[in-house]
């Protein structure tokens, strides 16, 4: 473990706490989400893939003092344009021993032959992009240094066709795979100089409540449900494209681009990395109520939001920490922004300006710690001493 240094004094009833970030896991492949599964009491961290290699989405388990397991391998992952990067495993949700894998958009449209177009791709590395799926895990003796599973493209074709899958490993009690939901991999979305533009299904943030998983997509810029008794798919709300203040430098509307649910009592937090030229003090943390129908703002003036996070003192009063991709999205590699709310109109509390490329947190329950996964150099950052609630 290797300790890097930022030190912010934090103020609360008592004496001056040095905030800490430290290296807490190395080794990740593209890592998207990280979640606390807390029957198990290990983290679990989507890997989107490596780039040179197809179909090598993982998802990790990661022990409390910092130790990663496979979990399962062989996830589908592919290059998407317009950035050349990796998708593949994306959201992840764990209730008991079920767990919920969102399937990126990973090679299944290509870049089209006009700037920002997109066309089908005919071969693409898997029939199983922008889905759901679900792992079932053992119901007792998990031990998860010994719990790797792994498929291949043959398992992807028997997925699509609505088979589940049966997963053994050293002996090891049995684990189950099957798809949930299979979005289409792209819609039409012609243009006048291409008409085979299409606009991919990127699902990217997952919840259950009730009976329905709610997905939202990065790249249909919606917010879905999916019926867990018969599989439904309903679309639940569609985000508008946004004005683009810096107009005319880049287009005259920006994409919404949600990439992240939390829930949060009866409501979902949703957070928006929005589009190009992803001009400062657009991308928000927007709130939609899942009883009324409501949908608003919670917390605006953010760039390239990839992440919140609500944390409870137990009663009505919530702390949220919001983070961003990258403070100039222009820029490659400008490193991100981790803030606190302890109300939603600030102002915030910065708690880290150096992480690069960060995409998602957790919360440790015990300790209050934040682990952060960083896209660039494959690792999580875990974020010490921090005043989790109002009072500094």
């Amino acid at each position: 473990m290797v300790s890097a240094a930022f030190f912010v004094a934090a103020f609360a009833s008592g004496p001056i706490i040095a905030q800490t970030s430290s290296v807490f896991v190395t080794g990740l492949n593209e890592p998207r989400k990280i979640i606390y599964a807390p029957v198990q009491r290990y983290f679990l961290v989507s890997e989107a893939g490596i780039p040179s290699i197809p179909n090598s989405g993982r998802i990790s388990i990661i022990t409390n003092d910092g130790e990663r397991h496979t979990l399962i391998d062989g996830l589908p992952s592919g290059i998407t344009p317009p950035d050349n990067s990796v998708s593949g495993p994306s959201a992840l949700w764990i209730q008991g021993n079920r767990l919920y894998i969102a399937i990126g958009n990973g090679n299944s449209v290509l870049a089209g032959p006009a700037p920002g177009s997109e066309v089908p791709n005919p071969n693409p590395n898997s029939p199983i992009f922008s889905s759901i799926l679900e792992l079932r895990l053992p119901n007792f003796g998990f031990r998860h240094n010994r719990a790797e599973y792994n498929i291949d493209l043959a398992d992807h074709a028997r997925l699509a066709n609505g088979e589940t899958l049966t997963l053994r490993t050293l002996g090891f009690p049995r684990a189950t795979l099957r798809m949930v939901a299979n979005f289409p991999d792209f819609v039409p979305s012609p243009r006048p100089d291409v008409p085979n533009n299409v606009r991919p299904s990127n699902p990217f943030g997952l919840v259950l409540h009730s009976d329905s998983l709610y997905v939202v997509d990065a790249a249909r810029n919606n917010l879905q449900s999916v019926s867990l008794e018969n599989g439904a798919i309903s679309t639940v709300f569609t985000y508008p494209a946004r004005p683009n203040p810096n107009a005319p430098m880049g287009p005259p509307f920006i994409d919404a681009v949600p990439d992240s649910l939390r829930l949060y009592g009866n409501k979902l937090l949703v957070t928006f990395l929005t589009g190009f030229p992803f001009p400062a003090g657009v991308a928000d943390v927007r709130q939609y109520d899942m009883e009324s129908g409501e949908e608003s703002q919670l917390i605006g003036g953010l760039r390239s939001a990839i992440d919140s996070l609500p944390v409870s003192d137990g009663g009505l009063c919530a702390t949220i920490y919001t983070l961003e991709f990258s403070t100039n999205m222009v820029v490659p590699n400008t490193p991100g922004r981790l803030q606190r709310f302890n109300s939603p109109v600030g102002p915030p509390t910065l708690i880290s300006d150096t992480l690069v490329t960060p995409t998602s947190m957790a919360r440790h329950p015990s300790s209050g710690d934040l682990l952060v996964t960083e896209r660039v150099g494959g690792r999580i950052t875990r974020i010490s001493n921090i005043q989790t609630l109002a009072n500094e």
